[in-house]
């Protein structure tokens, strides 16, 4: 896992990726994996002091579901040692646009007389779709810029999707790839019940990086295939900052819905 700073204190190439990941579909249903069980007996809460904090910004190519998926985290009552800045620029959202604003945001930052209002890191979120070709364009600028690039193939979703289960999709592929991600979108919740919820995945963040980092291959360009995403190297590196606050909501959650269940079965 990456490190991160310690000291912040304020508040056609489409079809080169399709292929081998398709053989590798796990046919049949796919079985739901719940939000991950932590006994409350065994937690022990750490000293918030004592640990790391960080600013960071996630430029999205995606307007609403990414932000949805970070909500919870942005909330500074809650979530204390995390401060993130979510851009999504209706006219900058393909790859291209996205290192721009990325570049204009680093520039802005360094002329900041303010170090501590520096931020430790800086994501591109980006559905593969149709920008390929920007993807491969901007990726080594964003190696060289020090910017984390994220992508998921074909899009946000396949993220979601493993929070909720830990095979690949056995969602029938189109054989055109830029109508992959729409009818992706509209055949989960035929395997999700009631649907994707972001803001709520965000409880089953554990579960979410195991099932997509065990899933995830990529091209030899370093593009995800298909039905993957290395969105769990953000969450990986969000993880030692949203403890202990994540895993307290994750026990009350599981206690309001306990309580629920029991009151349905009297």
């Amino acid at each position: 896992m990456a490190d991160v700073k310690a000291t912040y204190s304020k508040s056609s190439p489409e079809r080169e990726l399709l292929p081998e990941q398709i053989k590798k579909t796990v046919p049949g249903e796919v079985q739901q994996v719940p939000i991950v069980d932590i006994q409350q007996s065994d937690y022990q809460k750490p000293d918030i002091a004592e640990l790391p904090k960080a600013f960071f910004i996630i430029i999205s190519g995606g307007e609403v579901r990414e932000k949805n998926y970070f909500r919870f985290i942005s909330l500074q009552d809650k979530f204390k040692r995390i401060k993130l800045e979510f851009i999504a620029d209706p006219l900058k959202l393909s790859p291209d646009g996205m290192f721009e604003v990325a570049e204009y945001k680093k520039a802005h930052y360094e002329t900041s007389r303010n170090e501590d209002a520096e931020p430790d890191k800086m994501y591109l979120l980006s559905d593969v779709d149709d920008f390929i070709n920007e993807l491969l364009r901007i990726k080594p600028k964003c190696e060289n810029a020090g910017f984390h690039l994220i992508i998921s193939n074909s899009c946000f979703e396949v993220w979601l999707y493993y929070a909720y289960h830990d095979a690949i999709p056995s969602f029938p592929v189109p054989t055109d790839p830029l109508k992959i991600s729409s009818k992706f979108k509209g055949w989960l919740p035929s395997v999700i019940s009631g649907g994707i919820n972001p803001q709520k995945t965000i409880l089953s963040i554990y579960s979410n990086i195991d099932n997509a980092k065990k899933n995830y291959r990529e091209s030899e360009s370093g593009i995800p295939l298909l039905f993957s995403t290395n969105m769990y190297l953000l969450a990986e590196n969000l993880l030692p900052l949203i403890e202990p606050e994540l895993t307290e909501m994750i026990v009350e959650t599981k206690r309001i819905e306990t309580e629920f269940r029991n009151k349905k079965k009297k």
